[in-house]
């Protein structure tokens, strides 16, 4: 230990005595670790960190799929009941959907998420309520609770909304204008779903009971819920995932009038990351390359202050330190290098973290939980000691292969040594424009992706546009919402600055598409195999009001009630799909929803046929989809749309002002521009593309400054073989050429490895990219084109200085 703190204390009076040297290499780490340390701190947040709940790793997520494709979605709620009943894998199973609501009778009205649950759920996560209690089994039935409904606050809502009052249990709340009664208050730090914005009530899935046979709750082929599990002691997943898939193929035996389905058992925390755990991979390799290139870059700088001190460590040598004293001082030297660079890299990730968090699209869950806690803080403090000992492995192994005894000599500098040290600057310089390579081609893709997918034409005019969504109570009957949204659509189109004004369900790009089956009629198939399509409620003057082109036929208009014939729109893709070389117009189909009617959905003929639209991302194809008119289908959530002469945001209070006119009860939310539903679905793709960019940038920047410093190095080694040459009558273009050329040729060899290991890796971004193959020829001749460009200008600087050497001084060099 006391020849520890010796080497320690000698490093740390070498570094001060360097500064310039110093404050470089602690920049370039600093930089390096401070990058992977932020994005750490996201990956451990989002995917390493176990769900807050006891014994994390036994909840489970059972996902609903049909047999035909495999595409994964949400359970009915008899299956559900049925899966529950027949298992017995499981400890616990609970169903939930995520809601809004609006509350009133306590200031004013209010919108809340919040969601709606079966009473399983909070004992199978584990989690008792802070004040109160969880639901009861019987709570799962329509008016179980003396004619209410059971309802359970989050702690914040318990806070904000009534004042953290203790006494809270027992008095009631009107949801919806629903009266209910609060049960319980969970703890401060429960969430669930945990995802980017909480939900801040609870209720039972008896609200979706309340209609008895009518309700989606009671259609086995309504599938809106998501199914949590809990699987018992001792049960594996592979057994639960067997017992499942017997249960499925019975249920499909049982009711063969739907479509076959199986069910897949997914950990919770894979279910809950989704999409966003490929990409943070990603991004973690990502900024491990970019440390990469800062450790070569520091492990060259190194190198040739080590050439410098040659002497020295002869000197040590010879005055008895064995070459394992001398290569632990070195050690020494760049593991206290990289403790320094690694502090300042964590003051860099306070920064760099703060700003990831603002950046991150708010559909990745738990980003309220990113920040620099033990974990990180391990992570760095090794990454930072792993560091040292990487880019402080090349000088120390120059030292233990140099002679000690020839470098006393006079030209010691010249030896085989000498030979050595430019095989491994050559190889890091090399490793450097790899690497790069590799993050630039990577960056290349997602960056093409996300300008292609920015040109893509979601079907609507986005531009000075308002939306907004509102929700109506069950105090409304049928007829009195269809009456409501119509004469709201007329109001909010008399405003000063709306051109047009209309309302829709579900909004395009808002990802809440509705899928049913459909019919065709003169083409009967079997129950379990008919076609899908996307339903669509709508106001008459929708389409001109978003601009979506109307192809054939006409549009809705006030007459289309429910005392007329039944109509429907369609979209191309579904016109295409079911009538090829035939007009739609005029041809009936049946969508599976049948609100407003007694024997179900009706055949309804085709009146009109629409431009393909968007519905679940810019980067998703459009499905066939229907249109029914509001007033033949009644529902009571709609989203208002204003087509704007103005700035769309300037018209929120008063289209606030005309909902409250016609009901003071209800509160708007959602209020968006459709400018900003369109960022929004880019936007996972512009994060990854920026972030991945940035990181490509750095590494192309350090990989630019080490060709450089290789080159000016070498160049000012051979000044004595430069002034030969010029003395024997070479010519400065010949010497140019010369050393541009040992540049370009370590670029190239960096440039073919990187290109392979680009082809070979590329593969795994596919899912991230839209229209742009892995292997796009276009973004690799680009990378290569960049990196030659870059070396060029990084080689071209000290040969041109080396053109320049007076042959007189260099022959007197040595």
């Amino acid at each position: 230990m006391t020849n520890l703190f010796q080497d320690l204390r000698y490093g740390v009076r070498m570094l001060v005595k360097s500064p310039g040297f110093t404050a470089v290499a602690v920049l370039t780490l600093a930089l390096g670790i401070g990058a992977n340390t932020a994005i750490f701190s996201v990956v451990n947040a989002v995917l390493l960190r176990p769900l807050p709940f006891p014994d994390p790793d036994g909840i489970v997520r059972v996902v609903s799929f049909r047999l035909r494709d495999s595409v994964g979605d949400n359970a009915s709620y008899p299956d559900f009941l049925d899966w529950r009943a027949q298992n017995h894998v499981f400890e616990h199973m609970a169903a939930f959907e995520t809601g809004e609501f609006t509350i009133t009778g306590r200031g004013e009205a209010a919108h809340l998420s919040g969601a709606v649950v079966s009473a399983d759920l909070f004992p199978l996560l584990g989690v008792r309520p802070l004040l109160g209690r969880a639901f009861l089994p019987e709570e799962d039935k329509p008016n179980a609770v003396n004619g209410s409904d059971a309802v359970i606050l989050s702690h914040c809502l318990w806070q904000q909304r009534f004042g953290g009052d203790s006494s809270v249990i027992g008095q009631t709340v009107q949801l919806d204008n629903k009266i209910c009664t609060i049960v319980g208050v969970m703890p401060a730090d429960f969430q669930f779903p945990i995802q980017g914005e909480p939900v801040e009530l609870w209720t039972t899935i008896a609200r979706d009971n309340e209609n008895g046979e009518k309700s989606m709750a009671a259609q086995r082929g309504a599938h809106y819920l998501d199914v949590l599990a809990r699987l018992k002691p001792g049960v594996s997943s592979a057994q639960a995932q067997a017992e499942m898939s017997t249960i499925t193929n019975a249920l499909n035996k049982e009711y063969p009038e739907n479509f076959p389905r199986g069910a897949r058992i997914v950990p919770e925390l894979e279910q809950m990351t989704g999409s966003a755990r490929p990409a943070l991979w990603v991004l973690l390799g990502a900024v491990g390359c970019v440390l990469l290139i800062a450790c070569a870059n520091v492990a060259n700088l190194l190198m040739a202050r080590a050439t410098a001190r040659h002497q020295e460590m002869a000197i040590r040598g010879a005055l008895g330190a064995g070459r394992t004293r001398l290569v632990r001082q070195l050690l020494t030297e760049s593991i206290a290098l990289a403790s320094v660079g690694g502090a300042f890299g964590m003051l860099l990730a306070l920064w760099g973290t703060d700003v990831l968090v603002r950046l991150i699209p708010v559909d990745i869950p738990r980003l309220t939980d990113i920040h620099l806690d033990g974990r990180v803080l391990i992570f760095t403090v090794v990454l930072s000691l792993l560091t040292g000992l990487l880019f402080g492995s090349a000088p120390a192994l120059q030292v233990a292969k140099s002679n000690l005894t020839e470098s006393l000599k006079e030209g010691g500098r010249g030896s085989a040594g000498g030979t050595y040290r430019n095989r491994v600057r050559g190889a890091l310089v090399v490793t450097e424009v790899a690497v790069a390579t590799l993050l630039l081609v990577g960056a290349g893709l997602l960056i093409k992706s996300f300008l292609r997918l920015q040109r893509v034409d979601p079907g609507f005019d986005p531009h000075h546009a308002l939306v907004f969504n509102l929700d109506l109570p069950s105090k409304y009957s049928a007829a009195r919402m269809v009456d409501f949204y119509q004469e709201l659509v007329a109001r909010e189109g008399r405003l000063p600055g709306v051109q047009s004004a209309s309302a829709v369900l579900p909004l395009p790009l808002s990802g809440d598409d509705v899928a049913t089956g459909l019919d065709i009629e003169g083409r009967p198939v079997a129950q379990a195999n008919r076609p899908r399509t996307e339903y669509t409620w709508a106001v008459p003057g929708y389409f001109h009001t978003l601009g979506i082109p109307l192809l054939q036929g006409r549009d809705f208009s006030a007459q289309d009630d429910l005392k007329a014939n039944p109509v429907v729109i369609v979209s191309q893709t579904l016109a295409r799909q079911f009538f090829p070389n035939q007009n739609p117009i005029g041809k009936r189909l049946k969508a599976g929803i049948g609100n407003g009617y007694k024997d179900g959905p009706p055949m309804r003929e085709i009146v009109g046929v629409v431009a393909d639209v968007k519905d679940n991302g810019l980067g998703v194809e459009a499905m066939a989809q229907v249109y029914v008119p509001l007033a033949q289908s009644p529902t009571d959530s709609m989203n208002i749309v204003l087509r704007t002469e103005v700035e769309p945001q300037s018209l929120v209070g008063a289209a606030r002002k005309e909902v409250a006119g016609m009901d003071k009860d209800l509160s708007i939310y959602g209020v968006k521009t459709l400018d900003q539903y369109v960022a929004t679905s880019v936007a996972p793709h512009q994060f990854f593309g920026l972030l991945l960019g940035i990181f490509a940038g750095i590494a192309l920047l350090l990989a630019a400054v080490g060709l450089y410093g290789v080159i000016a190095y070498s160049v000012t080694q051979r000044t004595h073989e430069i002034g030969v040459r010029i003395a024997l009558g070479a010519e400065p273009r010949d010497v140019l050429r010369m050393v541009v050329q040992h540049g370009l040729v370590l670029t190239s060899i960096g440039l073919v490895v990187g290109l392979a290991g680009a082809l070979a890796l590329t593969r795994y971004l596919a899912g991230l990219l839209y229209s742009v193959r892995p292997t796009d020829p276009a973004i690799f001749a680009a990378v290569a084109f960049i990196l030659v460009a870059v070396a060029f200008g990084a080689a071209f600087i000290p040969a041109r200085r080396a053109t320049k050497v007076d042959p007189m001084v260099a022959l007197r060099y040595e």
